[in-house]
């Protein structure tokens, strides 16, 4: 059985959710067994705490399917890891490792996930935990549900991304909650994101909360620029997400070719001068929806800073990134999880 990827660039990457999801339930720290149910709504107070005060936390996961072979779920464990830092953050339960690999493999194992609402080679994950306990003040729940919902991803467009940098608004301030994935943390994003379509750009470029002048993120994604020798990203701090797409870039960067990869701040100012003098041959970003691509432009106020169209760095590592994703290339850092599916 083939399940080619739908060739339809012109819709979004997501049309709807799989049609059945994973669930479990926390009270007095003891989690339910995970269940499968129709995907659909459910039973919560609008005085929750997930609701009234955005005591929520996700991951976003990816897995891949020839339709014949075992599905490969990529770095799961990372994700587990990552969504324990999110929900220590917001005083929440944590669903055990177990249950919570469980949870995604049944929804993996399942065909239909994989071809309704529409068919796909590629399946995009969503663990969801969020505080069910309704309080008038935000006192931390201690009843807590854990959804995993899956969708088919579209192909989508790799043309080259235009950023808007924005200068009025922040994304995540030190001591606050940038580094952990929360609701909190896209719904931000809103405003600055129609800004910055309106300016005739794909996606925000976040810069620091105290001078706006540090690059951090690029709306859901890391960001990697080549200058001289050095692929350059910013240095991971509470304000920036670590993205898993980002650790596997470095470590295919350093790895498997040698590149020396330097975490560090970053300027808009310094990137401008780099493109100036022709240091600065490549920019990208990373994600786990999108993958990687490269960056056309950064819309700066009444500047705009062009960067050079060839990319073979990225080109390099993209093809890497796929290859071990879809099981074309050897996994030498064990980063995939094989899961039959039925």
């Amino acid at each position: 059985m083939s399940l080619p990827m739908a060739e339809q660039p012109h819709l979004p990457l997501f049309e709807d959710w799989s049609p059945q999801m994973g669930i479990a339930d926390c009270g007095d720290s003891d989690w339910t067994p995970p269940r499968r149910t129709t995907c659909g709504k459910l039973p919560i107070h609008p005085g929750a705490m997930g609701i009234q005060f955005g005591q929520s936390v996700f991951e976003g996961c990816r897995a891949f399917w020839n339709g014949a072979d075992p599905a490969r779920l990529f770095r799961i464990d990372e994700h587990y890891s990552r969504l324990v830092t999110s929900c220590e953050r917001l005083r929440m339960p944590v669903p055990p490792e177990q249950l919570f690999v469980e949870a995604v493999a049944n929804q993996l194992q399942d065909a239909t996930s994989w071809s309704s609402p529409f068919p796909s080679d590629t399946l995009y994950i969503r663990p969801v935990v969020f505080g069910q306990d309704d309080h008038v003040m935000p006192i931390p729940s201690a009843r807590t549900t854990f959804v995993v919902l899956t969708a088919p991803l579209r192909l989508f467009p790799r043309e080259p991304l235009v950023l808007f940098a924005e200068r009025e608004f922040s994304r995540a301030a030190k001591g606050g909650l940038g580094h952990a994935k929360t609701s909190a943390n896209y719904a931000h994003q809103y405003l600055p994101t129609w800004r910055a379509k309106e300016a005739g750009c794909d996606a925000v470029l976040w810069l620091d909360a105290e001078t706006h002048e540090r690059i951090e993120e690029a709306s859901t994604m890391n960001i990697f620029m080549v200058i001289g020798e050095e692929l350059v990203t910013p240095s991971l701090q509470d304000t920036i997400l670590p993205g898993i797409t980002r650790r596997s870039v470095i470590t295919l960067a350093r790895e498997r070719h040698g590149l020396k990869v330097v975490e560090r701040p970053i300027t808009l100012t310094e990137v401008a001068e780099a493109i100036e003098d022709g240091t600065l041959t490549e920019a990208f970003t990373a994600s786990t929806a999108l993958q990687i691509r490269s960056i056309a432009r950064i819309v700066d106020r009444e500047r705009n800073i062009d960067f050079p169209q060839e990319t073979p760095w990225m080109d390099r590592l993209r093809r890497d990134l796929d290859a071990i994703q879809r099981g074309e290339a050897d996994d030498e850092w064990g980063w995939i999880t094989e899961v039959p599916v039925l």
